[in-house]
């Protein structure tokens, strides 16, 4: 269930490639787990949040939501931090 490749590009691949399906969970978080042993930085963060706010839409976990909403402020790119957002909303 390994990504291919640990670069960032590979992670952003394999992130791209996963389907939003419950059976991807476990994927999702292998994938994160590879990101944090990246340096930090606006494209890590930007696929960092996007896996965790991924498995917040499968999972429902309040604190996948949290770390990815965090990082796609930290990461300030504008689709991603709608995305949150818009999950944001439906929390409510």
């Amino acid at each position: 269930m390994r990504p291919n490749g640990d670069t960032l590009a590979d992670l952003a691949r394999a992130l791209r490639g996963t389907p939003l399906e419950a059976s991807q969970v476990p994927r999702f978080r292998e994938i994160v787990r590879l990101l944090h042993r990246l340096p930090p930085g606006r494209e890590r963060d930007g696929l960092l949040a996007v896996a965790y706010l991924r498995l917040y839409q499968l999972v429902g976990q309040e604190e996948d939501y949290l770390k990815g909403y965090s990082y796609a402020r930290t990461a300030k790119l504008e689709l991603v931090r709608l995305l949150g957002e818009r999950l944001g909303e439906g929390k409510r």
